[in-house]
């Protein structure tokens, strides 16, 4: 079973060329692994560094439960290990029963959203995606689009949020906490993508 070249109206192109997987050749923009990290329980953070500049765009996965003695706390990303107040953001926030929006601005780092700690229930982890976009321009500040959610048995939190790092670097590195820099719970991940410009 292989991927067929498509036309623009949906119909598979004479003198079609067959595929084998979604991004052979690199003819789909298709979304590529760069690095994957799972965390023992030891450590408070990871940094993915030395980030390939080769793609459009980025996207962090994550799934993860902190330590911290409580039930949730924000989960934190900085990118190029810049700890300044130069970072904002507007989210909304679900529990079920009610919605709230909260914007803050000269934050120190971005904050997608709310994950389970160690007073949650037991075996529940959160899980975000965070989009990162257009990472290497050198012209535009830093946007993210990220959604975070946990479902805790009755309860439970979803977050969808934009955030900006106010700085046109390229994005070469980041950082990954919570807030108060607490372990991860053995089992958490984190992976990072890289997205492919659909023309490359």
């Amino acid at each position: 079973m292989g991927v067929y070249e498509l036309s623009g109206a949906g119909s598979v192109k004479t003198g079609r060329t067959l595929y084998t997987s979604m991004n052979a050749g690199n003819q789909f923009g298709a979304m590529v692994p760069i690095a994957n990290f799972t965390f023992t329980g030891t450590g408070g953070s990871v940094t993915f560094s030395n980030i390939d500049q080769s793609y459009q765009d980025l996207r962090l996965v994550v799934f993860v439960r902190s330590n911290f003695a409580g039930s949730q706390l924000n989960l934190i990303i900085r990118f190029n290990g810049d700890a300044s107040s130069v970072y904002s953001y507007t989210r909304l926030t679900g529990n079920g029963s009610a919605a709230s929006s909260t914007r803050e601005v000269n934050f120190t780092g971005v904050y997608p959203g709310i994950i389970p700690a160690s007073t949650s229930t037991a075996g529940v982890f959160g899980s975000a995606a965070i989009d990162i976009l257009n990472y290497k321009n050198t012209s535009t500040f830093k946007t993210c689009i990220s959604r975070v959610a946990s479902d805790l048995n009755g309860s439970g939190t979803t977050d969808l949020g934009v955030q900006l790092w106010r700085n046109t670097a390229a994005i070469n590195s980041l950082n990954i906490s919570d807030v108060n820099g607490d372990s991860w719970v053995a089992g958490s991940t984190a992976t990072l993508y890289g997205i492919r410009a659909v023309s490359s």
